[in-house]
């Protein structure tokens, strides 16, 4: 079944009220999110070895907008051969609408800047919140939901496809951070905002039915 959990609408319930209150920090420029900022940018920023550095950027790549619409694509495209168009409409909408409208309209309302650090790679727009952070969210999130439900005969397997996503997730948001493009409350912005709409898009969907 495809319905939601209680746990995972408190989840739900928690991130939406840290991401108003990350927007708000950022928004009135509270010296909480400084301090966070720096905090975490001093754990992650790290000298690394270049053959280390060269694999994070390739991380941070990944999640640009064209890799991850071609991938949206294909997933889409496998989808619908296996009709489960739910499942196809799910995955598009929440990649190539929730990613894009949500935070192109809130870096415009927020205008914050980017890191003036030195950068790794070239980021245009506005800093909050990170973009690469929500579509990673909301892209392998959802095939955390779809391969969920494939694999719920299997449940060491759909644990690994858990954990091996989340992960990736993960590596995405630091990667951000690492590559001085990023504050650390945008990253946390991004997931956060990106768990909330994922959780809301499968609400949306499965309202009178189970299987995405």
């Amino acid at each position: 079944m495809m319905t939601i959990s209680r746990t995972r609408w408190r989840f739900t319930w928690a991130a939406g009220i840290f991401f108003l209150i990350d927007l708000l920090g950022v928004s009135f420029q509270q010296g909480w999110v400084h301090a966070l900022d720096r905090l975490v940018i001093g754990w992650v920023r790290q000298p690394l070895p270049t053959g280390v550095t060269q694999a994070i950027i390739g991380i941070t790549h990944s999640g640009d907008p064209k890799p991850v619409t071609w991938v949206t694509l294909l997933l889409v495209a496998i989808l619908v051969i296996a009709r489960r168009y739910r499942g196809a409409l799910f995955l598009a909408f929440n990649v190539l609408v929730w990613a894009g409208i949500g935070n192109s309209l809130i870096k415009h309302l927020v205008r914050r800047p980017r890191p003036t650090v030195d950068r790794l790679v070239a980021a245009s727009s506005y800093s909050f919140p990170s973009g690469h952070s929500i579509t990673a969210m909301l892209l392998w999130g959802s095939l955390i939901v779809l391969l969920g439900w494939s694999l719920r005969q299997r449940p060491w397997r759909r644990r690994l496809v858990v954990v091996v996503l989340s992960l990736w997730i993960v590596c995405i948001g630091l990667s951000r951070i690492y590559v001085g493009v990023h504050y650390p409350t945008d990253v946390l912005g991004g997931w956060s905002l990106g768990f909330c709409l994922l959780t809301l898009s499968q609400w949306f969907l499965t309202r009178y039915g189970d299987v995405l």
